[in-house]
């Protein structure tokens, strides 16, 4: 037995006893894991299942065996006659075959896709930890995420936020009538730790998302109820405690499988307590009381009171609180059919908007507020949604699934002028309806077919009444959208095709037709300043859109993809009709005279993996946009001003501007230098301009973020993991802030926004195989600064600690 073992340790080989069961988990973070591939010699194959364990008694005794799992280095191990036996498998940086879901709205290799995509797994989410999910799409170096508040967090990609990006959530889309152009905070409704994987997909993704998917698509998928391997009850629980020191937040979570063989549950619940944040105290050269927070709002004896700040970096009026809930049910009715029931449901606290509470001032010497209030009330998102999977092969399909969903939205809005006592509330509640139908079908082994149909309604409904804070009556408001409502539909048919030419090249093509209407009634004339001159807005929209790719790979070795695809976005409510004041004088009016704007992209993307431990990536794409939508100055019934709340201003309308274009470069680095120690590192650059016919003159389009990146070390050994990681953002100069007001030149310098780097570590500590110990420290050198477009300072040196229990 001595000589045995000593032989294998010579050949590299994991020695055990040959085992009935063996159990396979995560080395670092001890997760049990589920299809763990184990072969003998004969290429007879078990796999593990969801309790990580294999029974191995068919394979070939006193003989090697291979264990295999996407993302984890190949193990050998010996198998002979003796006890059960666990298996630890070493992540890898470099994976050179991912299983996606969301390119074609089905499961496939990601060596088969044309597209530049990030996967971020759940073990990826829990090691990184972060506090929402804005914070875990800016953990991945490759998407840029501007701030307006502590509760904000907008993504960017390829130049396009906002509405021109899209959001799904188990394959329903989020994006609705009301999200605007200029910065949202709806991503922050989806909770972190409820999710099992997010797929990210880089530019034009319209053939199979259809309008607002521009600059790419974030694909979120929820922990899904599991079902039961066996006749005994399936029971998984998952609990998690997080305390962060730069804005005392208290995070608390819990979520709990019930699993049958043909009915599972699962609950989901997360509270968490945001304080008011603290910025860092390392001022940049030449702005050392730059964004200081010297004073704040506070009602002293019925009077608005610029209150005296002791510490000048914590930003008092940035907190707020934060709940989700979602329950999911899953149920097998026969071998091919499942239906799934989801409930989401998350509710913030008032939001207050730091960036106008402590960026507006009534004068340029800022000794006078602009706002004593001004934030988003309790924002509530409600989601109720039901699918259908059906996975018996027929003449037509392999595979169907149906989801039908609604959801409610409610978004208020809460504002009062400094030291007036006038408080006005807007309040939209929108309803949305939607049916997919997905379909795919693979004919002859080498070409599939994908094809489906969508269909929402969104239906708008916009109130507002002003208050009186000391007295307490009431009066009317405008409404940030037609009082009389708003409704917009949309239906859309697509068919997807790949053609896999030879093991080395697929083809990837697809078509998608579109048809948007939309209606607005304006019912109440006494604000007839910033009134369209008539009482109904309608209109109707249709777009064609394709996709061409081709892929060219090796296994284990290069991948070249040649990809062209179009993109539309239908003007939507907000673009539409919405009024509402901008920042510097401005008042943003209804246009009802939009028309959709189109994109046509053309990309090459690259990779080459050198011995399976060395990976180099770039992707270089020109998007050429026509119609795009860009706010700029406008003429109201003749008029280039206009009496908004009191105040004359100037007037400003989304627009259709003739052309524009966005170039950009995005390339990485991954190293695997052996069993314990990675490398990664990500860079991205990005450029944009727009032709305004009427001046004759480029001018910067907005959303368009610096070159930013991170690079990270990594280690990751048995029981414990750690990442020490380096954030950074290039400098955007004044010549590069589109004149729209959307990229908020008031809230940086008078040079444009300093470029800027944080150092991070991280790290995770397995106490137990159930509990989990995690420690980060970010902003070491506690920086100040703030990423581009942001009205509020980033967070300073923070602390964080979490501790998470499984079973």
């Amino acid at each position: 037995m001595q000589k045995n073992k000593l032989l294998i340790l010579l050949s590299g080989i994991c020695a055990s006893s040959y085992a009935q069961t063996i159990t396979v988990r995560d080395q670092s973070s001890r997760e049990l894991l589920e299809n763990v591939v184990i072969q003998d010699k004969n290429n007879v194959q078990v796999k593990t299942n969801i309790k990580g364990k294999a029974d191995v008694s068919a394979l070939l005794k006193g003989d090697s065996a291979f264990v295999y799992q996407f993302g984890y280095s190949t193990k050998k191990i010996l198998l002979t006659d003796a006890t059960d036996l666990s298996i630890d498998l070493s992540s890898k940086s470099v994976n050179l075959d991912e299983i996606v879901f969301s390119a074609n709205r089905k499961e496939e290799s990601k060596m088969d896709v044309p597209y530049q995509m990030e996967i971020i797994k759940q073990k990826d989410i829990e090691f990184t930890n972060p506090a929402t999910s804005g914070d875990l799409l800016q953990n991945t170096g490759q998407v840029f995420v501007q701030r307006s508040q502590s509760g904000g967090g907008s993504p960017s990609m390829r130049g396009f936020e906002a509405n021109k990006v899209l959001l799904v959530i188990d394959g329903v889309r989020m994006n609705n009538a009301i999200y605007r152009g200029g910065h949202l905070q709806d991503v922050m409704t989806i909770d972190p730790n409820m999710l099992d994987r997010t797929e990210v997909i880089f530019g034009p993704s319209s053939t199979m998302y259809g309008s607002d998917a521009l600059g790419g698509v974030m694909n979120f998928y929820t922990k899904n109820a599991q079902f039961s391997s066996d006749d005994k009850l399936l029971v998984k629980a998952n609990a998690m405690v997080r305390y962060a020191s730069v804005n005392q937040e208290k995070t608390g979570h819990l979520d709990f499988n019930l699993g049958w063989k043909k009915f599972a549950s699962l609950t989901n619940i997360t509270f968490s307590d945001f304080g008011d944040v603290m910025s860092g105290s390392t001022k940049l050269n030449g702005y050392s009381n730059l964004w200081d927070r010297n004073y704040f709002q506070e009602r002293v004896n019925g009077r608005d009171t610029m209150a005296s700040n002791k510490d000048n970096n914590l930003q008092k009026g940035s907190g707020y609180t934060q709940m989700d809930i979602m329950q999911r049910f899953n149920i097998k009715t026969g071998n091919h059919m499942t239906h799934n029931l989801n409930f989401q449901y998350g509710a913030s606290s008032f939001l207050p908007r730091y960036d106008r509470l402590n960026g507006d001032y009534t004068d340029s010497t800022r000794t006078k507020f602009n706002w004593a209030e001004n934030g988003y009330g309790p924002q509530k998102r409600l989601l109720a949604a039901y699918t259908f999977n059906f996975d018996q092969k027929t003449v037509v399909s392999d595979n169907i699934k149906v989801i039908l969903a609604y959801q409610k939205i409610e978004q208020d809005r809460i504002t009062r002028k400094w030291q007036k006592t006038a408080r006005t509330s807007q309040r939209e509640d929108v309803t949305v309806l939607s049916a997919n139908v997905d379909a795919y079908k693979v004919i002859k082994e080498k070409h599939e077919l994908r094809y489906g149909l969508e269909f929402t309604t969104n239906d708008v409904k916009s109130v507002a009444d002003t208050t009186n804070s000391v007295a307490g009556g009431e009066g009317k408001a405008q409404t940030r959208y037609p009082d009389g409502g708003s409704k917009m539909n949309a239906f859309a048919v697509y068919l997807s095709h790949a053609w896999e030419v030879n093991k080395n090249f697929v083809v990837t093509d697809g078509i998608r037709y579109s048809n948007t209407s939309l209606s607005a009634k304006l019912i109440d004339t006494t604000f007839k300043a910033t009134r369209l001159p008539f009482d109904d807005i309608k209109q109707k929209n249709q777009a064609v859109t394709g996709s061409l790719g081709f892929t060219w790979k090796s296994e284990n070795d290069y991948k070249v993809c040649l990809l062209a695809n179009t993109g539309f976005r239908s003007p939507n409510v907000d673009d539409v009709t919405k009024v509402f004041e901008g920042k510097g004088g401005v008042v943003i009016v209804a246009n009802p005279d939009l028309k959709p704007e189109y994109s046509y992209n053309f990309e090459l993307g690259i990779s080459k993996v050198i011995q399976g431990k060395y990976k180099f990536d770039i992707t270089g794409f020109y998007t050429s946009l026509t119609n795009a939508l860009v706010v700029r100055d406008f003429k109201l019934n003749g008029s280039d001003s206009a009496t908004y709340q009191g105040v004359k201003s100037k007037v400003q309308a989304t627009q259709n501007a003739d052309n524009a274009y966005i170039l950009g470069l995005s390339g990485g680095v991954q190293f695997d230098f052996n069993e314990h120690i990675s490398f990664k590192s990500v860079l991205n650059y990005t450029y944009g301009r727009y032709t305004n016919t009427k001046t004759d003159t480029v001018i910067p389009l907005d959303h368009i973020a610096p070159v930013f990146g991170q690079t990270s070390l990594i280690y990751k050994a048995k029981n414990i993991d750690g990442e020490f990681f380096v954030r950074y953002n290039g400098k955007k100069t004044i010549a590069d802030y589109s004149p729209s007001g959307e990229d908020n030149l008031p809230y940086a310098t008078t040079n444009g926004m300093p470029a800027w780097f944080t150092l991070n570590i991280r790290t995770g500590f397995n106490i137990t195989k159930s509990l989990r110990l995690n420690l980060s420290c970010e902003n070491l050198t506690n920086n100040r600064y703030r990423t581009f477009a942001s009205g509020i300072n980033a967070p300073g040196r923070n602390v964080i600690v979490s501790l998470r229990y499984k079973m």
